[in-house]
């Protein structure tokens, strides 16, 4: 007991010389610049520069698609995608803002598999339980923000962005469970395929975001196909061009 209120006693003291060490600060600092980019070097939410992390989930949309194409049909809650990145501002003016990101992605689109269902797939559908196609892209996006205040201090603010990305897909993977007696030892198999033949090596859209000071709604639409088409041989049904999500940015900016 005596033990814990002396170390209680010891981080009062720490807290309390901390504060009052910083409020010193405050007091002796320089005078307040008349510009305050000289201060901060132009660097913030709503300054000439400014960068952060972020991190997203997003979740894809079937039934979309600008051509009326049929789609493979995917399980909506197993089909998602996790982002990870950095995104660069710069700031043209209190309304315009260039905005280039930098991401790495999972994607993973887990198919249903329904008896009546001919969509082609590159192993057998007998006792086949579980399928699904699953990618990790590395890649970026350029677009314009507008931003709805001029007058919003030092902060993103709330603001839309318009603009269009790109992908590699560094992998593109085939993943099956089967249950069946392939083996004596287990009733399920599983099956990975890699270096998918029938597979484009790039994804390329339009994208767009509804944001605030530390999230972001974000929508992205798949332009470019992920299957290639070879008659006689290959003809996959595309899976959902269609992602929406959210953006989580750290701190209040």
């Amino acid at each position: 007991m005596n033990n814990l209120f002396q170390i209680s006693i010891g981080l009062l003291l720490v807290v309390f010389t901390y504060g009052t060490c910083n409020a010193q600060t405050i007091i002796i600092k320089q005078t307040v610049p008349e510009q305050l980019e000289d201060d901060d070097e132009d660097f913030g939410p709503n300054r000439k520069f400014f960068n952060h992390t972020y991190g997203g989930l997003a979740f894809g949309v079937d039934g979309v698609s600008m051509d009326g194409e049929v789609f493979s049909p995917i399980k909506h809650i197993n089909s998602f995608s996790f982002y990870s990145g950095t995104r660069y501002y710069r700031n043209f003016s209190k309304i315009f803002a260039g905005v280039a990101d930098y991401e790495l992605s999972y994607d993973q689109s887990r198919l249903k598999l329904g008896d009546g269902d001919s969509t082609q797939l590159p192993v057998s559908r007998l006792d086949l339980a579980k399928a699904k196609y699953w990618f990790v892209k590395m890649g970026g996006a350029l677009s314009l923000q507008i931003n709805f205040k001029r007058k919003r201090g030092n902060q993103l603010g709330t603001y839309i962005t318009i603009g269009g990305y790109g992908n590699w897909l560094m992998f593109k993977r085939f993943s099956a469970k089967y249950e069946n007696d392939l083996s004596s030892y287990t009733n399920i198999t599983r099956v990975n395929l890699g270096k998918l033949k029938y597979m484009e090596r790039f994804e390329y859209g339009p994208e767009v975001k509804f944001g605030k000071t530390n999230f972001a709604f974000f929508a992205k639409y798949r332009l470019s196909d992920y299957f290639k088409s070879k008659e006689g041989v290959w003809d996959f049904n595309e899976l959902p061009r269609l992602n929406v999500g959210i953006q989580f940015f750290p701190g209040n900016i």
